[in-house]
């Protein structure tokens, strides 16, 4: 079995699995899909893009037609891969929510 992924890693998967987005787009929907709960400061956001990057799970990506040309924006999306792994970390979790809501009865 595969470890864990970081928190951080995880929720920024989860950010991404609907549409590329930028640094700060990630970090809006982070805090969004965690009711505030995880902030992700900038060191740490830029970090964790280059090691998901780095280990296939995140590519760099044109931006969308929707949004304004900035070139200083650099967009991000899953690759089939990251999908696969996101898919796999959240059966992992239902596992364990199965488990301790068990433990609990």
């Amino acid at each position: 079995m595969r470890s864990p992924l970081k928190t951080q890693y995880f929720q920024i998967l989860l950010a991404l699995s609907d549409r590329a987005l930028h640094g700060y787009g990630i970090q809006r929907a982070v805090l969004d899909q965690t009711d505030d709960g995880l902030k992700l400061w900038p060191a740490t956001l830029y970090r964790s893009l280059a090691r998901l990057e780095e280990d296939g799970l995140i590519e760099q990506v044109p931006p969308p037609a929707e949004e304004p040309d900035d070139e200083r924006r650099q967009y991000y999306a899953l690759t089939s891969q990251g999908r696969e792994r996101l898919s796999a970390e959240a059966d992992l979790m239902t596992r364990w929510v199965r488990t301790a809501r068990e433990a609990r009865s």
